[in-house]
C-alpha cells in the first residue's frame, strides 16, 4: 500500500513508537490529556498519543468554543 502525498506544508509524520514507522496519521488533536495528539500507525495498525506542545505541527482544530 502506497501512503497518499502530503500537502506541501503538511508537518512531518509523527514516528510510531511501537514499529518506528512514519506512515502514521494524525486521528485527533486531543488524546487522554489536552497535551497529546491521537495517532494511528498504518503499517503495525496501531494507535498512539503524541505530546504535541514544543513541535513544530500545524495549529490545532479547536472548536470554535475553545479559541
Amino acid at each position: 500500500m502506497v501512503p497518499s502525498p502530503s500537502p506541501p506544508d503538511a508537518p512531518a509524520p509523527v514516528p510510531c513508537p511501537f514499529c518506528g514507522s512514519r506512515e502514521t496519521e494524525k486521528q485527533s488533536d486531543f488524546g487522554t490529556s489536552l497535551m497529546v495528539r491521537l495517532h494511528y500507525c498504518r503499517r503495525c495498525k496501531s494507535s498512539f498519543e503524541a505530546v504535541k506542545w514544543g513541535d513544530a505541527c500545524t495549529p490545532l482544530d479547536l472548536p470554535s468554543f475553545l479559541e
